[in-house]
Formats: C-alpha cells, sequence, structure tokens
C-alpha cells in the first residue's frame, strides 16, 4: 500500500537522557550514538517531562540527584503518564540498589 511505511522504515523512539551534568551527558550521548540509538537530552525532571510528552522514549537514563524536580519525583511522575518505559538510572550514591528501588527503576549504573 502506498503511503504505509514498513517496521524498518519507522523512526526508533529515542532514549531520553535526563542529567544536570552535561559532561556525563555527553559521555551517554555519545556512547549510545556510537551503536545507533536516537537520544533525545534533558537537563532536569521538568525539561524531561517535555520532552517525554513531545516524544515518549523507549526508555529513560535518568541522573537522581538534579536541582528542582529529582530523580524520584520524576520517577513517579513518569509511571502516571509511561507506565512501561524502562527506567535506568544513574547516581553517585552509596546505595544505588536503594535509590532505584526509590525509583521503581529496572535497573541502575553507578557514577563515577
Amino acid at each position: 500500500m502506498a503511503g504505509r511505511m514498513t517496521v524498518t522504515e519507522r523512526r526508533a523512539r529515542p532514549i531520553l537522557i535526563v542529567d544536570d551534568d552535561r559532561d556525563i551527558l555527553a559521555v551517554e550521548r555519545a556512547m549510545l550514538s556510537e551503536h545507533g540509538f536516537t537520544v533525545r537530552e534533558a537537563h532536569d525532571g521538568a525539561e524531561a517531562l517535555v520532552a517525554m510528552d513531545e516524544d515518549p522514549p523507549s526508555m529513560i537514563v535518568l541522573d537522581v540527584q538534579m536541582p528542582g524536580i529529582d530523580g524520584p519525583t520524576f520517577a513517579r511522575e513518569l509511571r502516571k503518564r509511561l507506565k512501561h518505559v524502562p527506567l535506568v538510572i544513574v547516581t553517585g550514591v552509596a546505595d544505588p540498589k536503594r535509590e532505584a528501588d526509590r525509583c521503581n527503576a529496572e535497573a541502575f549504573l553507578r557514577k563515577p
């Protein structure tokens, strides 16, 4: 049929990276982009909520400690809007598993 796209022609949903540390954000973006992922960035929770509404992501990589809307607050709002989007938190706290549980995240990464 004319006008219909096949699965391979559809634009991939982005991975949304949320981090107020621009250096870490740049590293995460480069790593994901090098592996063929489409990446969208947000520098805080409020910006991430807007990005999420404009272009629902396939996955979110979220810093826990940010000014304004922090990671746990963002995660609660995420689950109200998009219940089944995988969430990976990135944190430098001593107990990252606890933070992952607090954010209802599927996984965590430690910040250096």
